[in-house]
Parts: structure tokens; sequence; C-alpha cells
């Protein structure tokens, strides 16, 4: 494998099946690979192993996908880097796993969910399927005519809390909605929350997004 592969640290299915299901998930601005190592056993997903990636950029004590200005939003230039070197990552992984990309699903929160979407819309691989969490868009400029050609098949989960205050609901939903107009398929959902997850009902709502994706 390459030197300049993000870091990431693979953790194997608890009770795997006879075909591979993986799902490799992102954190979000200032925290690290460890940050969702807690989280994903919550999900009840046995079958599934699990792959927690690293963001490239020093952020405070943890790391970012990308720069942030408080006025001009994400730093497109960033996601663009970050893009090319998680697509360069989830190359290596789908050789190494010895699986394709329909066993393997993407997951990001708040900064990650953003890479994530951005993965599905401008790369060329079908994922199993995209779960993003409290997150915006960015580089969204040349739609469609910038998607990838597998933007329109994604299977995608994207939520958002109503009472998020990093990240408006408004701003996420009306890109969604522009979104869906030039036809990319959507599951979206609201939850009362802030900028996290819910546990009551969106953890439920990915366990089982994910199982339909990857069945065991």
């Amino acid at each position: 494998m390459t030197s300049d592969l993000l870091i990431h640290d693979v953790v194997p299915a608890r009770q795997p099946g006879p075909r591979p299901a993986w799902c490799l998930v992102l954190h979000g601005l200032g925290d690290s690979k460890e940050g969702w190592k807690q989280v994903a056993p919550m999900f009840g997903l046995d079958h599934i192993g699990f792959i927690f990636v690293q963001a490239p950029q020093p952020y405070h004590d943890g790391w970012s996908w990308f720069d942030i200005d408080l006025g001009k939003g994400a730093d497109v230039a960033g996601v663009r880097r970050s893009r090319t070197r998680l697509d360069r990552l989830i190359g290596e992984l789908l050789a190494k796993l010895a699986i394709g990309s329909d066993r393997l699903a993407l997951m990001g929160f708040s900064q990650g969910c953003l890479m994530v979407l951005d993965q599905a819309w401008h790369g060329s691989r079908i994922f199993a399927g995209v779960v993003g969490i409290s997150g915006l868009v960015a580089d969204t400029e040349g739609f469609p005519g910038t998607f990838g050609p597998a933007a329109r098949q994604q299977r995608i989960l994207w939520t958002h809390g109503l009472y998020d205050n990093l990240i408006p609901l408004a701003w996420t939903r009306g890109s969604m909605t522009s979104l869906r107009k030039l036809g990319i398929a959507v599951d979206w959902r609201e939850y009362p929350k802030d900028h996290g997850l819910d546990p009551e009902h969106e953890l439920g709502d990915i366990a089982r997004f994910l199982r339909t994706c990857l069945p065991r």
C-alpha cells in the first residue's frame, strides 16, 4: 500500500457472514478515527466490518477534511484534495479486502458527511449505500455536468437535526431539494436533535438502512 494513504483502522466483523460486508466511517471536524469506534457497535451489525479513517489536516487536538470559512463555507480546493485521497484509499481497500464496491458502505458525520456524499456524486463507484449525518455539501456549482457516472444510482440516507446549531437545517434541506430535482435519489430524514447522533430514532434508522444495503 502506498505511503501517503489516509491513516485508517480496519476492524473486522464480529460475526462475518458468507459475503464480506464493510462500512467506511469518516469523522467530523476536530475528531479522529477513534471518535466513532464506540458508536459502531451500537448499530448491532455484527456481520459488517468497519473501517475508521482519519482526516489529513491537523485541527487543534483533532483533524479536519478541509478548511472552513464561516463567511464562505467549505474550502472547495481542500474538499477536492481530500476527495482524491479518499478515492485512492477506497481503491486500495477494495483490492486488499477482495470485495466490490457493492459490498462497501460509506458513512460520515458533519465534515465526514460532506466527504461521503461528495464521493458518491463525483466518483465512479456504486457503493452498497451512503449515510450522511448532519453535513453540508460543497463543490456543486457544476452539477449535473460534474456528476460522476454513478451519481444517480447511489442509495443515500441523509439525516439532519431539527435543532442543529452549527449547520442550520434550512441549508441542508435546500441542498437536498435541489439535488433531488437533478435526479439524485435521497432518503431524507429529520430528527429532534442538535449537531450529533440521535440514539432513540436515528441510530435504528441507520442500522436498518445498512442492513438492507449489506444483507448477511
